[in-house]
């Protein structure tokens, strides 16, 4: 039974991972189609997906080896976190293109950053006509500056999604070290949903495999390099 738990575990993981990366995939093939160069194509196109969940994440969890006895104690949080309803952690390096003329990153950089990579926490929770458009638009972004970033040095970005409705939403982000010693900055993060116009939706991704089965569908994979 603990093998089956950690099997299970592992295999929400890797859904959630594929829902996250999904926006990543996504916004790189529309922007191929329409040939896109603003400023947040960087971000999109070195950003790296490194962990995701529908719910907390394993961070919040105790460290359990699920062939022990203790398995039984698999589901004890460290923290309360029943307000967490998905997750995504992303890793950029910070390179020259984010820089100012004091030699660390540019505010604007940090917005940008969070902008894209705390929306992909709301890849697990999407679904066909529910928060399916890139994870929507943003209504405001409330960043708190905590200390400078370097350049030439990557970071980590996680992102919790604490609201989901049919139309708003709200992510909380915080940018780290790669070691997770020094917080950069955080993020309170409000999204408003969108409908997808269909010819984005035509460019498909390995996310839209799950519904197409669901559905019974065998949909065009126009333009899918997954």
């Amino acid at each position: 039974m603990a093998s089956n738990r950690k099997q299970a575990i592992a295999a929400a993981r890797e859904k959630a991972m594929i829902a996250v990366q999904a926006i990543f995939d996504r916004w790189n093939l529309i922007a191929d189609d329409v040939n896109y160069q603003g400023f947040e194509r960087h971000v999109m196109r070195t950003g790296k997906v490194i962990d995701a969940s529908l719910g907390p994440p394993s961070s919040v969890y105790r460290t359990i080896d699920y062939d022990s006895d203790e398995a039984a104690a698999a589901d004890a949080p460290i923290v309360p976190s029943p307000a967490i309803l998905a997750t995504s952690t992303c890793s950029l390096y910070i390179d020259s293109q984010y820089s100012n003329m004091n030699g660390v990153m540019h505010g604007g950089g940090y917005g940008v950053i969070f902008d894209m990579m705390t929306t992909t926490a709301l890849g697990p929770l999407a679904k066909p006509g529910f928060w399916d458009y890139l994870g929507g638009v943003s209504r405001t972004i409330n960043i708190s500056y905590l200390k400078p970033c370097p350049l030439n040095a990557t970071v980590i970005v996680h992102a919790h999604v604490y609201h989901v409705g049919r139309t708003m939403a709200m992510i909380k982000g915080w940018m780290t070290s790669e070691d997770g010693k020094t917080v950069y900055a955080t993020c309170d993060h409000h999204k408003v949903a969108m409908a997808t116009p269909d010819h984005q939706l035509a460019h498909r991704v390995k996310w839209d495999e799950q519904w197409e089965e669901k559905d019974g569908k065998a949909k065009d994979s126009k333009n899918s390099k997954l």
